[in-house]
């Protein structure tokens, strides 16, 4: 085979194509493993929200990881308070409708079928700031 100067041109932008891309990779690679995934802290600008839905939440938080038959009861006493709750008006009671959303995610990403690996982690994070702030993150 008898290969003519641009054959060699192109022979020579493959290959440079190949290792640009391999070097990209790599560079790629290095970021997201020094870059830190965690997002910004949650900074609260009112006071903490104080109200019988949310003290059945952070009851019902904190049994998060027990069996369903001690986790059912704090889940459905939540789920009763926070419509007849006086206190949830201006747009609180979406508030607490996401944490428990986020908190009836963990309980499915602790199951091992779950299909997403990285749901539990996400539904963590969020519960504990429903917990520590009273008010839905949106993490």
């Amino acid at each position: 085979m008898n290969l003519r100067p641009r054959h060699y041109i192109l022979l020579a932008v493959v290959i440079g194509l190949f290792i640009f891309n391999i070097v990209r990779h790599r560079r790629d690679q290095r970021n997201l493993t020094s870059t830190n995934n965690t997002p910004a802290p949650v900074v609260m600008t009112t006071p903490r929200i104080n109200t019988p839905a949310w003290v059945a939440f952070d009851h019902a938080a904190s049994l998060r990881d027990d069996p369903p038959a001690t986790f059912s009861p704090a889940l459905h006493d939540l789920q009763q308070l926070i419509p007849v709750d006086p206190n949830q008006k201006d747009g609180h009671i979406e508030d607490i409708n996401g944490c428990l959303t986020w908190l009836e995610f963990y309980r499915q990403g602790a199951q091992p079928i779950h299909p997403d690996p990285t749901m539990k982690d996400r539904a963590i994070r969020h519960i504990d700031d429903c917990v520590k702030l009273h008010k839905d993150s949106g993490n």
